[in-house]
């Protein structure tokens, strides 16, 4: 039996081994930042497996990483349960002072990154679907051509990553960030209206099938517009843009969309006279201590230059 009563192969990791009767301050020397950043991924996480996948390692060397830190500090940090790990008291009273460390080794991070000479290395960008697959890959060429040196890496969904923990270097989102140390800059206003194929141009709105973004909340400004103006209509709800888009394309509905999009694609607005649809500010979202790496000053300066022609407005 483990020290702690449970056989190694019950929790998913090997059990830690007692450390020496050593005083607080050389135990805390001895605890390595790698085994704190699994200990945070397993925290938000709750599975090895995903704080693995999270941290881009192995989950055998996750497994060892944790059980290194509980045999530095000699104190269980997880119990495996049924719906995943279930961190110990000692586990959550440590996760504030982890989350400091870790945003002093990010800090490290953008002052290192912040000494190459030119423009080169990887920029993260977070942006939504929609975006990334109609407006920004397509343009990536344009980018690579004037900055060779330079690698995009694309991190395509709905979800806020979080800049303050290095998720991302620059994000592109249509919420302005509330952190202090993050910069944000407005970089285009993107207007929705309704579109449909053309074989659906003259049904009436409320005959229509609304193709939406899931909203249980009914937070979206769409959301609102067609319920104001396609009372009782059928809807098709999905998860992300590109399905809306798809769904008008194949002539399921209709769905508010971009012209600069829409338009291209064949698809036309309704027949009849609409209030105008919803207008969106993309803000353009990166850390303050990021502003003067080369190649994400590169990339942003990129953006704000080419936004508006990339946009065909």
């Amino acid at each position: 039996m483990a020290k702690f009563g449970m056989p190694p192969s019950d929790f998913g990791y090997p059990a830690p081994m007692p450390t020496s009767n050593l005083p607080p301050t050389e135990i805390v020397r001895g605890v390595a930042w790698e085994d704190l950043a699994v200990l945070l991924a397993a925290l938000q996480h709750r599975s090895l497996n995903r704080a693995a996948q999270a941290l881009h390692i192995g989950q055998s060397t996750a497994s060892r990483r944790l059980a290194r830190l509980e045999s530095t500090l000699n104190a269980r940090l997880f119990d495996r349960t049924s719906e995943g790990l279930l961190p110990t008291e000692f586990a959550l009273a440590l996760q504030p002072h982890a989350q400091l460390i870790e945003g002093q080794m990010a800090d490290v991070e953008r002052l290192a990154a912040g000494q190459e000479a030119t423009p080169r290395g990887r920029v993260r960008v977070a942006l939504p679907d929609g975006l990334a697959s109609h407006w920004l890959i397509p343009a990536l060429p344009d980018f690579f051509a004037r900055y060779p040196e330079v690698s995009i890496d694309c991190t395509i969904g709905h979800a806020v990553v979080d800049l303050t923990r290095r998720e991302a270097d620059i994000a592109l989102r249509f919420i302005p960030p509330t952190a202090p140390e993050l910069v944000s800059r407005p970089l285009l206003r993107i207007a929705l209206e309704p579109f449909v194929h053309p074989r659906l141009a003259a049904t009436p709105l409320a005959a229509l099938r609304w193709i939406q973004l899931a909203d249980p909340d009914t937070r979206y400004d769409e959301t609102h517009w067609i319920m104001a103006n396609a009372p009782g209509a059928q809807t098709m709800n999905v998860s992300l843009w590109h399905a809306v888009f798809a769904g008008v394309q194949a002539g399921l509905g209709a769905g508010m969309l971009s012209p600069f999009v829409a338009e291209p694609a064949g698809l036309v607005r309704p027949a009849g006279v609409h209030p105008p649809g919803p207008e969106h500010t993309l803000f353009m979202v990166y850390h303050r201590a990021m502003r003067d790496v080369p190649r994400v000053a590169a990339f942003r300066q990129w953006l704000v230059s080419g936004a508006t022609p990339l946009m065909g407005m």
